[in-house]
Protein backbone atom coordinates (compact mmCIF):
# COMPACT_ATOMS: atom_id res chain seq x y z
CA UNK A 1 0.00 0.00 0.00
CA UNK A 2 1.39 3.36 -1.00
CA UNK A 3 1.84 6.24 1.36
CA UNK A 4 -0.76 8.22 -0.59
CA UNK A 5 -3.46 5.65 0.05
CA UNK A 6 -2.46 4.88 3.61
CA UNK A 7 -4.96 5.99 6.24
CA UNK A 8 -3.86 8.85 8.41
CA UNK A 9 -3.94 8.10 12.11
CA UNK A 10 -6.83 9.70 13.95
CA UNK A 11 -6.06 11.78 17.00
CA UNK A 12 -8.64 11.17 19.69
CA UNK A 13 -9.04 14.13 21.99
CA UNK A 14 -10.33 13.02 25.36
CA UNK A 15 -12.97 15.33 26.82
CA UNK A 16 -12.45 16.50 30.37
CA UNK A 17 -14.89 15.02 32.88
CA UNK A 18 -15.59 18.54 34.17
CA UNK A 19 -17.28 19.29 30.85
CA UNK A 20 -20.29 17.36 32.17
CA UNK A 21 -20.67 19.57 35.26
CA UNK A 22 -23.25 21.88 33.57
CA UNK A 23 -25.30 18.80 32.69
CA UNK A 24 -25.02 17.55 36.29
CA UNK A 25 -26.16 21.00 37.41
CA UNK A 26 -29.21 20.93 35.13
CA UNK A 27 -29.99 17.40 36.28
CA UNK A 28 -31.05 18.77 39.67
CA UNK A 29 -33.72 20.91 38.00
CA UNK A 30 -35.32 18.22 35.81
CA UNK A 31 -38.09 18.10 38.38
CA UNK A 32 -38.65 21.85 38.64
CA UNK A 33 -41.08 21.55 41.55
CA UNK A 34 -38.44 20.05 43.86
CA UNK A 35 -35.97 22.93 44.08
CA UNK A 36 -38.00 25.80 42.63
CA UNK A 37 -41.78 25.78 42.86
CA UNK A 38 -42.37 23.93 46.13
CA UNK A 39 -39.80 26.04 48.07
CA UNK A 40 -41.24 29.22 46.50
CA UNK A 41 -44.74 28.17 47.52
CA UNK A 42 -43.58 27.48 51.09
CA UNK A 43 -41.76 30.83 51.19
CA UNK A 44 -44.80 32.86 50.10
CA UNK A 45 -47.34 30.85 52.08
CA UNK A 46 -45.37 31.04 55.33
CA UNK A 47 -44.91 34.80 54.84
CA UNK A 48 -48.61 35.28 54.09
CA UNK A 49 -49.64 33.32 57.20
CA UNK A 50 -47.23 35.34 59.38
CA UNK A 51 -48.56 38.66 58.00
CA UNK A 52 -52.15 37.45 58.36
CA UNK A 53 -51.60 36.54 62.00
CA UNK A 54 -50.02 39.97 62.52
CA UNK A 55 -53.10 41.74 61.11
CA UNK A 56 -55.36 39.52 63.22
CA UNK A 57 -53.47 40.38 66.41
CA UNK A 58 -53.53 44.06 65.46
CA UNK A 59 -57.31 43.89 64.90
CA UNK A 60 -57.91 42.20 68.27
CA UNK A 61 -55.83 44.85 70.00
CA UNK A 62 -57.88 47.78 68.66
CA UNK A 63 -60.18 47.89 71.68
CA UNK A 64 -57.34 47.26 74.10
CA UNK A 65 -54.22 49.10 75.10
CA UNK A 66 -52.11 49.12 71.92
CA UNK A 67 -48.52 48.01 72.14
CA UNK A 68 -45.75 49.94 70.49
CA UNK A 69 -43.35 47.02 70.55
CA UNK A 70 -42.75 45.32 67.18
CA UNK A 71 -43.16 41.58 66.93
CA UNK A 72 -41.02 39.18 64.97
CA UNK A 73 -41.81 35.79 63.46
CA UNK A 74 -39.67 32.85 62.46
CA UNK A 75 -41.73 32.02 59.37
CA UNK A 76 -38.69 32.38 57.12
CA UNK A 77 -37.30 29.14 58.58
CA UNK A 78 -40.07 27.15 56.89
CA UNK A 79 -38.42 27.55 53.50
CA UNK A 80 -35.03 26.48 54.90
CA UNK A 81 -36.28 23.15 56.23
CA UNK A 82 -38.31 22.61 53.07
CA UNK A 83 -35.16 23.08 51.00
CA UNK A 84 -33.26 20.70 53.28
CA UNK A 85 -35.88 18.04 52.52
CA UNK A 86 -35.69 18.78 48.78
CA UNK A 87 -31.89 18.48 48.87
CA UNK A 88 -32.31 15.10 50.54
CA UNK A 89 -34.72 14.19 47.73
CA UNK A 90 -31.99 15.11 45.23
CA UNK A 91 -29.55 12.81 46.97
CA UNK A 92 -31.96 9.88 46.94
CA UNK A 93 -33.32 10.28 43.40
CA UNK A 94 -30.88 12.11 41.13
CA UNK A 95 -27.79 10.31 42.46
CA UNK A 96 -28.83 6.89 41.08
CA UNK A 97 -29.99 8.55 37.86
CA UNK A 98 -26.63 10.29 37.45
CA UNK A 99 -24.81 6.98 37.83
CA UNK A 100 -27.01 5.50 35.11
CA UNK A 101 -25.93 8.40 32.89
CA UNK A 102 -22.28 7.54 33.62
CA UNK A 103 -21.53 10.74 35.51
CA UNK A 104 -18.58 10.46 37.80
CA UNK A 105 -19.32 10.91 41.50
CA UNK A 106 -17.11 13.98 41.54
CA UNK A 107 -19.01 15.60 38.66
CA UNK A 108 -22.36 14.76 40.26
CA UNK A 109 -21.28 16.25 43.61
CA UNK A 110 -20.01 19.45 42.01
CA UNK A 111 -23.19 19.82 39.95
CA UNK A 112 -25.40 19.22 43.00
CA UNK A 113 -23.51 21.72 45.17
CA UNK A 114 -23.66 24.34 42.41
CA UNK A 115 -27.42 23.77 42.09
CA UNK A 116 -27.83 24.11 45.86
CA UNK A 117 -25.73 27.27 45.71
CA UNK A 118 -27.95 28.78 43.01
CA UNK A 119 -31.08 28.02 45.02
CA UNK A 120 -29.45 29.43 48.15
CA UNK A 121 -28.56 32.67 46.38
CA UNK A 122 -32.18 32.95 45.22
CA UNK A 123 -33.37 32.42 48.79
CA UNK A 124 -30.93 35.05 50.09
CA UNK A 125 -32.16 37.56 47.50
CA UNK A 126 -35.80 36.81 48.37
CA UNK A 127 -35.00 37.27 52.07
CA UNK A 128 -33.26 40.55 51.25
CA UNK A 129 -36.19 41.86 49.20
CA UNK A 130 -38.61 40.85 51.95
CA UNK A 131 -36.55 42.71 54.54
CA UNK A 132 -36.43 45.83 52.36
CA UNK A 133 -40.20 45.71 51.83
CA UNK A 134 -40.88 45.29 55.54
CA UNK A 135 -38.59 48.17 56.44
CA UNK A 136 -40.17 50.44 53.80
CA UNK A 137 -43.72 49.68 54.98
CA UNK A 138 -42.92 49.70 58.70
CA UNK A 139 -43.81 46.03 58.97
CA UNK A 140 -46.93 46.46 56.75
CA UNK A 141 -48.07 49.17 59.14
CA UNK A 142 -48.38 46.81 62.09
CA UNK A 143 -44.72 46.49 63.14
CA UNK A 144 -44.70 42.82 62.19
CA UNK A 145 -41.45 41.50 60.76
CA UNK A 146 -40.52 38.17 59.23
CA UNK A 147 -37.29 39.14 57.44
CA UNK A 148 -36.28 42.53 58.84
CA UNK A 149 -34.84 41.00 62.01
CA UNK A 150 -32.58 43.20 64.18
CA UNK A 151 -30.00 40.51 65.00
CA UNK A 152 -29.41 40.03 61.25
CA UNK A 153 -29.95 43.49 59.79
CA UNK A 154 -28.16 45.50 62.46
CA UNK A 155 -24.39 45.46 62.40
CA UNK A 156 -21.72 45.52 59.68
CA UNK A 157 -23.26 45.30 56.23
CA UNK A 158 -26.82 45.88 57.36
CA UNK A 159 -29.55 44.24 55.28
CA UNK A 160 -27.09 43.19 52.57
CA UNK A 161 -25.11 41.09 55.04
CA UNK A 162 -28.38 39.54 56.25
CA UNK A 163 -28.88 38.36 52.67
CA UNK A 164 -25.38 36.86 52.63
CA UNK A 165 -25.97 35.09 55.95
CA UNK A 166 -29.29 33.60 54.86
CA UNK A 167 -27.71 32.43 51.61
CA UNK A 168 -25.02 30.56 53.54
CA UNK A 169 -27.56 29.26 56.07
CA UNK A 170 -29.67 27.89 53.22
CA UNK A 171 -26.66 26.21 51.61
CA UNK A 172 -25.73 24.72 54.99
CA UNK A 173 -29.11 23.09 55.63
CA UNK A 174 -29.35 21.88 52.02
CA UNK A 175 -25.97 20.19 52.22
CA UNK A 176 -27.02 18.75 55.59
CA UNK A 177 -30.12 17.15 54.06
CA UNK A 178 -28.14 15.95 51.04
CA UNK A 179 -25.36 14.56 53.26
CA UNK A 180 -27.82 12.68 55.48
CA UNK A 181 -29.13 10.73 52.48
CA UNK A 182 -25.64 10.07 51.15
CA UNK A 183 -24.60 8.83 54.60
CA UNK A 184 -27.58 6.48 54.58
CA UNK A 185 -26.54 5.14 51.17
CA UNK A 186 -22.97 4.80 52.41
CA UNK A 187 -23.50 3.00 55.75
CA UNK A 188 -27.11 1.80 55.79
CA UNK A 189 -30.03 2.57 58.09
CA UNK A 190 -28.67 1.04 61.31
CA UNK A 191 -25.35 2.87 61.21
CA UNK A 192 -27.11 6.07 60.21
CA UNK A 193 -29.14 5.88 63.41
CA UNK A 194 -25.97 5.18 65.37
CA UNK A 195 -24.45 8.37 63.94
CA UNK A 196 -27.60 10.35 64.82
CA UNK A 197 -27.61 8.97 68.37
CA UNK A 198 -23.90 9.70 68.76
CA UNK A 199 -24.46 13.29 67.61
CA UNK A 200 -27.35 13.65 70.07
CA UNK A 201 -25.17 12.31 72.89
CA UNK A 202 -22.40 14.80 72.05
CA UNK A 203 -24.90 17.68 72.06
CA UNK A 204 -26.42 16.52 75.35
CA UNK A 205 -22.98 16.14 76.94
CA UNK A 206 -22.06 19.65 75.80
CA UNK A 207 -25.24 21.08 77.31
CA UNK A 208 -24.59 19.24 80.59
CA UNK A 209 -20.99 20.49 80.70
CA UNK A 210 -22.05 24.10 80.12
CA UNK A 211 -24.71 23.75 82.82
CA UNK A 212 -22.27 22.19 85.27
CA UNK A 213 -19.79 25.01 84.74
CA UNK A 214 -22.53 27.67 85.05
CA UNK A 215 -21.34 29.03 81.71
CA UNK A 216 -24.71 29.80 80.11
CA UNK A 217 -24.41 33.56 80.74
CA UNK A 218 -21.11 33.59 78.85
CA UNK A 219 -22.61 31.51 76.04
CA UNK A 220 -25.62 33.82 75.65
CA UNK A 221 -23.35 36.85 75.82
CA UNK A 222 -21.21 35.46 73.02
CA UNK A 223 -24.29 34.77 70.90
CA UNK A 224 -25.66 38.27 71.48
CA UNK A 225 -22.35 39.81 70.41
CA UNK A 226 -22.38 38.01 67.06
CA UNK A 227 -23.48 39.74 63.87
CA UNK A 228 -24.53 38.50 60.45
CA UNK A 229 -20.95 39.11 59.33
CA UNK A 230 -19.30 36.96 62.02
CA UNK A 231 -21.92 34.25 61.68
CA UNK A 232 -21.41 34.22 57.90
CA UNK A 233 -17.68 33.69 58.40
CA UNK A 234 -18.44 30.66 60.56
CA UNK A 235 -20.88 29.27 58.01
CA UNK A 236 -18.31 29.54 55.22
CA UNK A 237 -16.12 27.09 57.14
CA UNK A 238 -19.11 24.83 57.78
CA UNK A 239 -20.10 24.82 54.09
CA UNK A 240 -16.57 23.95 52.99
CA UNK A 241 -16.33 21.14 55.55
CA UNK A 242 -19.72 19.78 54.45
CA UNK A 243 -18.65 19.76 50.82
CA UNK A 244 -15.52 17.74 51.60
CA UNK A 245 -17.34 15.30 53.88
CA UNK A 246 -20.18 14.76 51.40
CA UNK A 247 -17.72 14.05 48.59
CA UNK A 248 -15.77 11.56 50.73
CA UNK A 249 -19.03 9.78 51.60
CA UNK A 250 -20.39 9.70 48.06
CA UNK A 251 -17.23 8.10 46.68
CA UNK A 252 -18.31 4.72 48.06
CA UNK A 253 -22.03 5.26 48.47
CA UNK A 254 -24.38 2.74 46.86
CA UNK A 255 -26.66 4.46 44.31
CA UNK A 256 -29.56 2.00 44.66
Amino acid sequence: MSAATAEKPHTVQQQSSFARVPAAFRLQFINGSALVWVPLMIFLLAWAIAVGIGFWIDYLAEDRVPTEEPFYTGASQASLWGLAFMAAYAGSHTFPFSMALSYSRRVFTIGAVLAFGAVSVAFGLAFLLGAVLERATNGFGIEGYTFYLPYLTEGPGGIAMAGVFTTLACLTVMQLGFGAVILYKRVGLLRLWLVIIAAAVVILATVMLITQQNAWPQVWQWLVEQSALSLSACLVLVVLAQGVINYLMIRKATPA
